[in-house]
């Protein structure tokens, strides 16, 4: 599984990689996934898996999925 931390997330990653390969042969959560990485859910406004949004606490990848978490973008 291929996941991607856009923006500040790569912070959370101990070498602040924004793009991570995890070997992930079951399903999980994007959730559980997130608090894996040690990345915090409210930190996170857009999940995807392989480019299609959806919902933090219901989607699911495993396997070859790429995965995507985005933080919240503001603006002025």
């Amino acid at each position: 599984m291929r996941v991607h931390l856009g923006g500040h997330l790569s912070w959370y990653d101990p070498q602040k990689r924004s793009w991570l390969e995890l070997s992930q042969p079951k399903p999980i959560t994007l959730l559980d996934l997130a608090r894996r990485l040690g990345v915090p859910p409210a930190e996170i406004a857009v999940a995807a898996v392989n480019r299609r949004a959806v919902e933090l606490e219901t989607g699911m990848a495993a396997g070859d999925d790429e995965v995507e978490f985005h933080p919240p973008v503001g603006g002025g």
